[in-house]
């Protein structure tokens, strides 16, 4: 009981500790002095319509978002293609071929972006929309590939059998029966790969250039001549949206079980 106890403090003072940079943070998008300060000075919303104001953010968030958008889809038909393939079937190199598609979770992120740039770069894909997809792909396909697996290990192929044993042909059995029965596993992978890809900095700093420039960059690259509450701003409004995200998947398909 005592240990369990020390853990739960442990746990708690750590997520005390992780949480204290959001508590500076968000106080501080309110206030109404033109620097960072916390305690904020009085109350205004002014700082968050300034972020109209600012046509680069603007830029960089849409760049962001379209990076996100289309580093996620592709990789949620490759990691499900993947997942159900490493689940489902025993071949020699099962496990060296998921050691590789986890491996990016595990390598540093500047050694994995230095590879990656050092890949990129002879196919002129440096400082390039593309570039930075296929970065992205590499960062996210590993959480795609975690959920889908966790979600497919507790789908009963009896399901599948019985849908072919009426006549439906392998990939009907599939599209009909097994792809529904992964719907918590492509939810969950799709909001994870779609925060990760929108909030990664390290890779994309090797990648980004002029008019392709991505949100964290810009972020960065502000805060190198200005530090007023705007940028404090763009930070709630992620942290807020990314709140919803994750609670929304947690309502609605659980996030537990992905990780059991």
């Amino acid at each position: 009981m005592t240990a369990r106890r020390l853990l739960g403090a442990y746990v708690a003072v750590v997520m005390l500790f992780l949480a204290l940079p959001i508590a500076v943070v968000i106080p501080s998008a309110f206030g109404e002095g033109n620097a960072l300060a916390f305690p904020p000075q009085g109350f205004s919303l002014k700082w968050f319509a300034a972020i109209l104001e600012r046509p680069a953010l603007l830029a960089a968030a849409a760049n962001s978002a379209a990076i996100a958008a289309v580093a996620t889809g592709v990789s949620l038909v490759v990691g499900t293609l993947s997942a159900f393939a490493l689940r489902r079937y025993a071949f020699p190199g099962r496990g060296a071929l998921m050691a590789l598609f986890m491996a990016p979770l595990v390598f540093p992120a500047i050694v994995l972006a230095a590879a990656i740039a050092m890949v990129l770069a002879p196919m002129g894909l440096v400082r390039n929309f593309w570039g930075l997809v296929l970065a992205h792909i590499v960062v996210v396909l590993p959480y795609v590939v975690r959920t889908v697996s966790a979600t497919l290990a507790e789908v009963d192929r009896a399901w599948e059998e019985a849908a072919l044993t009426l006549g439906a042909s392998p990939w009907r059995g599939f599209t009909s029966v097994t792809l529904p029965l992964l719907r918590p596993g492509l939810v969950a992978g799709a909001t994870f790969s779609l925060i990760i890809s929108f909030d990664e900095f390290t890779i994309s700093l090797f990648l980004v250039g002029s008019g392709m420039m991505t949100l964290p960059i810009e972020m960065y690259n502000y805060a190198e001549y200005s530090l007023d509450p705007v940028l404090a701003a763009v930070s709630t409004l992620l942290i807020l949206l990314t709140t919803a995200a994750v609670l929304a998947v947690e309502r609605t398909v659980g996030l537990g079980k992905q990780f059991s």
